[in-house]
């Protein structure tokens, strides 16, 4: 099954030194790959406008069907992702009205003024439409560029999920027809090691799937197996993928121990 295709990029020095975590990179992808795209690549780069507009220029000829760039929108000196999307697009920054009311609303609840550096948050690439943001005040926006969808949002987490859960996301799943239809179950008493034979041998049985196993996480043990695929008629599939591994564990670690998982 061929899917439509999709890049994050993170822009922000923090993320390269350790001073950050990318979370933002990993919801975003785990929004993405649910929703039915086959995410390629999360790129972290740096405030640096001829570095990261090169960058993008290198992206939009892969030719994703959604690129999504995180970070770089607020009113400081290094915020220049719609610098640096404007410059690989070759398109002016225009002052965009909705955006300059979003701050005015925003900011006038503070009882601040909208300063220079704030009204610079207004400013979009010819042609963006804008992406209200309902918990700060960087506006987000969505670009179409040679048949690509580009979204730009905040990096402060709890904004970066307000607009892509309430804008990106509805808009990206109109245009998606499979989504993703996944199952986890945890095995105990045994190793990675043991049971990767198994593994092998139901993929080969199952091309199309997903099927990987991870070492527990989120406070858990065991390992977590974990099978998915995409389409209506996945599921059965997985389910038929599931025993066939069971048994085949069952026969290789007699004493293992299977539960559910659950994230």
């Amino acid at each position: 099954m061929i899917l439509p295709t999709a890049e994050i990029v993170c822009l922000g020095n923090e993320l390269l030194i350790g001073v950050t975590i990318n979370t933002n990179g990993t919801f975003i992808g785990e929004k993405l790959t649910k929703l039915g795209y086959e995410v390629r690549r999360t790129t972290c780069i740096r405030d640096d406008l001829e570095l990261a507009s090169a960058f993008f220029k290198e992206v939009f000829s892969r030719k994703p069907d959604v690129i999504i760039v995180s970070g770089g929108l607020g009113p400081t000196y290094d915020d220049i992702q719609l610098e640096v999307l404007g410059k690989a697009l070759e398109a002016p920054l225009i002052e965009d009205e909705q955006a300059v009311r979003q701050l005015e609303v925003y900011y006038g609840k503070r009882n601040f003024k909208l300063s220079k550096e704030r009204r610079k948050m207004a400013l979009f690439p010819k042609g963006a439409t804008i992406l209200n943001n309902r918990v700060g005040g960087a506006p987000g926006c969505h670009i179409q560029y040679a048949g690509m969808d580009i979204f730009s949002v905040p990096g402060v987490p709890t904004e970066m999920e307000d607009i892509l859960l309430n804008h990106v996301i509805p808009i990206l799943n109109k245009k998606v027809e499979n989504s993703l239809f996944e199952l986890k179950f945890q095995i105990l008493n045994c190793s990675e090691s043991e049971i990767a034979p198994c593994i092998n041998d139901v993929k080969t049985h199952f091309p199309d799937l997903y099927i990987k196993s991870h070492p527990a996480y989120k406070g858990k043990i065991g390992i977590v197996i974990h099978i998915s695929g995409y389409g209506k008629k996945t599921e059965s599939s997985i389910c038929e993928a599931k025993a066939e591994m069971i048994e085949l564990f069952k026969i290789k670690v007699p004493s293992l121990i299977i539960n559910n998982f659950k994230d």
